[in-house]
């Protein structure tokens, strides 16, 4: 019996938790999407993605997830933080590392906000060991 109390509490608290992280998962989220029309193809999260028009959304606790509803594709990723070096305000934007012909995302940044680092993929990793990548912007807009 007692055994049975013990798997229902734990029961009762993992629910609990896991109402807690989608509650306030949402609050720590930037502002609205970012939208961005890629010409080239790119890496996220290990995944070559299609050029086309993008809906970039954090969805809170590190999370995002990038959209390419004509291609029917999308990638959820998790980041962490870049801060700004500037008080002036940022502008919303996406930055690709590219190394020859493959560019990979690497900073996604909200207007005025601090923003958003995906791990680098272990292909970036392997390319960087070898060649130093040129930076390239994509402005993006809502």
């Amino acid at each position: 019996m007692n055994a049975t109390r013990s798997g229902i509490a734990i029961r009762v608290a993992l629910i609990a938790a896991t109402a807690i992280l989608f509650i306030a998962g949402p609050a720590q989220a930037q502002s609205g999407a970012l939208k961005a029309t890629m010409p080239f193809s790119f890496y996220a999260a290990n995944q070559l993605l299609p050029a086309g028009e993008y809906e970039i959304r954090a969805v809170g606790n590190g999370v995002v997830k990038l959209s390419n509803y004509e291609a029917n594709t999308s990638v959820v990723f998790f980041t962490f933080g870049v801060n700004r070096v500037t008080a002036n305000p940022i502008s919303p934007r996406l930055v690709f590392n590219r190394y020859a012909d493959d560019y990979f995302l690497s900073e996604m940044w909200w207007a005025g906000q601090d923003g958003r680092k995906p791990t680098p993929s272990k292909r970036e990793a392997e390319l960087a060991k070898t060649v130093s990548p040129e930076q390239t912007v994509t402005l993006a807009h809502r």
